[in-house]
């Protein structure tokens, strides 16, 4: 039997979900739960057999015409935990922004590469459906935080060119963003330790063994797995790589700045575009990062991918 067959996916076809229940049951309805946002909760954007449906959160501008620029927000939890709540986008929809939060398949769930897929999957759904929901479907970026910022460096990187089992009824749809905001995410699992600043023991030992659970092998057995997490070996690459801009903070104890110094720095001698960013006196997931100045450098560098695009 080949390794195919024994894939969750293969056990049987998709169900036809509409003939299964109400239809009424199966359509988000728009809710105000922030200020200023037109909200639809748990909208489901693939249906990946052997796994609960992925969902996002779909927050609008209430009071703005449209088209929306969108960003797509991929949440943090060292891959084994978080939800699609979380993060520092909540002001977006009153600059005029929508933002799609996404849930993804945890590592105890999947693992790498299949994540990014989700993600993949989460950009085709929003391009495929932009005109539902009045957004612009040339206007989409991606924006993470630690494992998110990871999921969106990769995802970004490979736009159409997948790198593992394609999810998701829209796949003829692009996965192309304009852009890509990373606040301290991971750039090489490799090199974490070479990274990292004076650490707690029980801090180092509980990340290596979220990568691990993530990855499904250990980073530093030196596996020429590794070379396939890495972005900088996909912008390599790639001729095209969006631009991105990338916050880290200079006190970072889970995952040191040097991770964003290597992706920024690499990015550029290949030819791309990257910004750089440190945040003094931040650790990881510090509110400096939801911070109105933090998010305003960002939204400017979005707005700037958004008018070129």
């Amino acid at each position: 039997m080949s390794p195919d067959l024994r894939h969750v996916s293969t056990l049987m076809e998709p169900p036809d979900y509409r003939s299964l229940a109400p239809e009424e049951l199966l359509h988000p309805r728009p809710q105000h739960l922030l200020s200023a946002t037109t909200t639809y909760l748990d909208v489901v954007y693939a249906r990946p057999v052997g796994w609960r449906p992925l969902t996002l959160d779909l927050h609008l501008p209430k009071n703005d015409k449209g088209p929306f620029p969108l960003v797509v927000y991929i949440h943090g939890g060292s891959f084994v935990a978080g939800i699609k709540a979380m993060g520092p986008w909540g002001v977006l929809p009153r600059m005029g922004i929508a933002v799609a939060s996404v849930s993804y398949r945890l590592s105890g769930e999947a693992q790498f590469p299949e994540p990014v897929e989700d993600v993949r999957a989460a950009i085709r759904w929003a391009r495929a459906n932009a005109g539902s929901f009045n957004i612009e479907p040339q206007a989409i970026a991606l924006w993470g935080s630690s494992a998110g910022a990871y999921l969106s460096t990769m995802a970004g990187i490979l736009g159409d060119d997948g790198l593992g089992r394609p999810i998701g009824d829209h796949q003829h749809s692009s996965a192309d963003v304009t852009g890509i905001v990373s606040h301290y995410g991971i750039s090489d699992f490799g090199k974490l330790g070479e990274d990292a600043l004076e650490n707690e023991s029980q801090q180092t030992v509980m990340l290596q063994a979220a990568v691990r659970q993530f990855l499904g092998f250990d980073p530093m057995d030196g596996s020429r797995e590794l070379r396939s997490t890495q972005p900088l070996e996909l912008a390599r690459k790639k001729q095209n790589v969006p631009p991105f801009f990338i916050m880290h903070g200079d006190q970072d104890y889970r995952v040191g700045q040097g991770q964003s110094l290597r992706l920024h720095r690499g990015l550029l001698e290949v030819g791309h575009q990257s910004t750089f960013v440190s945040v003094p006196g931040a650790d990881h997931g510090d509110e400096a990062f939801s911070s109105l100045p933090a998010t305003q450098k960002a939204v400017r560098f979005l707005r700037s991918t958004w008018e070129r695009a």
